[in-house]
């Protein structure tokens, strides 16, 4: 079959049977259905590019709103705590985007063959959005119309998954992942800066220490790190330690102090309070409305 703008969404529906997020036997590239307006999800959202084909969302990330609708595209280029909702669906009409996970060894290998630029901006935010690339929208369909034929999937869609990186750094969004990617830049000081969070999160957080660990003045990586992810240190390390409690209560049935002493808290009661500031519910009450949510009970 052959997919165009026009038809984009019904194809893509016919691979997301309800509402979810579906992965597809193409590696890292998934699409996402919402019938309806939904509830706030938080989660740490891995770099990726999202092309929005139908409806709107909204992605928050510290207290920066980012709304974009069908014919938009938007990156998030590291790891990042953020919150969404989608605004616009219906049965009739869902929400439907495609993902796909962007590949850090792909964009070195690219952006070593590609000529060298100044960066003029060298903190760039950590997530952007514009009108969609006719030719990423193009390589996409191409990506999409290769479910129809599985055969051809390990052979041809690492060319246009390596096409759609091309075009996203070549295009208007390029300096955002060129940024990240590039050594001495501030925006790569940073991301270093969140894979050590990500994986020191439990530990007390010594911000003199991670600066100088990314080879900042602690000022400027204050400054950096805040303006690029619209968090301070300390904000990201908490939402990291909250939404991996989340986790291990809603998927390890972990109780609430079992949780909060694994994640790096020393105070149940901090934790508490903490959790209930982020998710808007105490952990119990927070854990027992997603699952129902997730069941389709009412309460």
């Amino acid at each position: 079959m052959n997919v165009d703008c026009d038809n984009l969404a019904d194809y893509l529906l016919k691979y997301t049977p309800e509402s979810g997020s579906f992965p597809t036997k193409i590696q890292g590239f998934r699409i996402s259905r919402r019938d309806k307006p939904d509830h706030i999800e938080r989660c740490i959202v891995k770099p990726v590019v999202i092309v929005d084909v139908q409806g709107k969302k909204r992605l928050v990330i510290g207290k920066t709103q980012y709304e974009y609708r069908a014919g938009q595209t938007v990156i998030l280029g590291m790891d990042i705590p953020a919150d969404s909702c989608v605004l616009e669906a219906s049965p009739k009409k869902p929400y439907v985007s495609m993902l796909l996970d962007l590949d850090a060894a792909l964009i070195t290998q690219i952006l070593a063959e590609l000529p060298k630029e100044n960066m003029d901006t060298p903190n760039l935010l950590a997530v952007a959005c514009s009108e969609t690339d006719p030719a990423v929208l193009e390589a996409f369909i191409r990506l999409v119309e290769l479910l129809d034929n599985p055969d051809h999937i390990q052979y041809l869609s690492p060319l246009i998954i390596r096409e759609i990186h091309y075009r996203l750094l070549t295009g208007p969004l390029g300096k955002h992942i060129r940024a990240i990617h590039t050594l001495g830049t501030q925006s790569n000081q940073i991301a270093h800066a969140i894979a050590w969070l990500e994986k020191n999160y439990k530990a007390p957080l010594k911000v003199e220490a991670l600066a100088k660990h990314v080879k900042m003045a602690v000022s400027t990586f204050h400054r950096n790190f805040k303006l690029i992810t619209s968090l301070s240190p300390l904000q990201f390390q908490k939402k990291l330690r909250l939404l991996e409690a989340q986790r291990l209560m809603l998927t390890e049935g972990k109780d609430a102090i079992t949780a909060s002493y694994k994640v790096g808290y020393e105070s149940p009661t901090q934790f508490n309070r903490e959790y209930k500031r982020m998710f808007g519910n105490s952990p119990a009450k927070d854990v027992k409305d997603i699952l129902s949510h997730t069941n389709g009970n009412t309460q």
